[in-house]
């Protein structure tokens, strides 16, 4: 499931993976990464008790948290933010897609 060698773009992680959640995106990351759970939360700033929450879609976090973490890892902010507000949809039962362009 490495991104490596990819754009990171939300429609080519949905063509290659399905529609990912905040929690598929961030545990790909890491792995990616090559990091350990304390190590990820280091560089994000967290506990390593809350990123394993954000993995396990425990815990969802703001637009403005993943896009700052987005910015940390040098990502595009996009991928991250539109997993977010997908998340908070399903979570509240309202099923509608987000598509997020910059």
């Amino acid at each position: 499931m490495s991104t490596k060698n990819k754009k990171y773009t939300t429609k080519n992680l949905e063509n290659d993976f399905g529609q990912l959640s905040f929690a598929d995106l961030i545990l790909m990351q890491r792995e990616d990464l090559e990091l350990t759970q304390v190590e990820m939360a280091k560089k994000l700033k967290i506990s390593k008790q809350k990123l394993c929450d954000f993995e396990k879609g425990r815990r969802i976090p703001s637009a403005k948290l993943a896009a700052g973490w987005s910015k940390k890892l040098r990502l595009p902010p996009e991928v991250w933010i539109q997993a977010v507000l997908q998340d908070q949809l399903k979570r509240d039962n309202i099923h509608l897609k987000v598509h997020i362009a910059s």
